[in-house]
């Protein structure tokens, strides 16, 4: 099996290089697939599991806190393999059978915090696309700090005050969204 340098693949991850995203997928994706696999998953899984470890490391090596001491092949793997105990530890059974891959066993793993951080984003985009487009829009421009003047102008409003009243509005009605999502854990 061809390898691929870790720092190669730092960079391709840091600039979205298709290329390389290509190449790490052509080369470590069979391991999980495998793996998950014979750990009571499908192919599916496989690809959604691998997606998820790819964007965990995405934000690590984005965050600059990503301290790879191993090659990338078995970093991945950690990561994926910590993603899919996560996802059976439901089923306390399926869990305990996954001794099959010792080898791996001295990988760092992702800690819980990424692994959360991870599952509270995909629950915020799953709302975020739920609301009504001007909504989704408004919202965007404020995480991406627009001055409020250019908002109002942006969305043809005059009233300032009628932008922070909508923003208010819509951030609710996010949150509605999110508490009432079966995924939502208060902490």
């Amino acid at each position: 099996m061809r390898s691929i340098d870790n720092k190669v693949i730092i960079e391709g991850i840091r600039n979205q290089d298709k290329l390389i995203l290509k190449e790490i997928y052509l080369v470590y994706f069979p391991v999980i697939k495998r793996y998950i696999i014979d750990n009571n998953g499908s192919e599916q899984d496989a690809k959604d599991v691998f997606q998820e470890g790819i964007i965990i490391i995405y934000r690590k090596i984005k965050a600059g806190n990503l301290n790879l001491t191993s090659s990338f092949k078995s970093y991945i793997y950690s990561v994926c393999r910590f993603i899919w105990i996560k996802q059976l530890s439901k089923d306390k059974e399926d869990a305990e059978k996954m001794d099959n891959y010792l080898e791996y066993e001295g990988v760092q793993d992702i800690d819980i915090d990424e692994y959360e951080k991870n599952e509270q984003y995909k629950l915020y985009q799953k709302h975020f696309k739920r609301l009504e487009k001007d909504c989704r829009k408004l919202l965007q421009m404020f995480l991406n700090k627009v001055p409020l003047k250019e908002i109002a102008k942006e969305l043809g409003i005059d009233s300032q005050q009628y932008i922070k009243r909508k923003k208010y509005k819509c951030k609710e009605q996010l949150v509605r969204y999110i508490k009432s999502d079966p995924k939502y854990k208060v902490n």
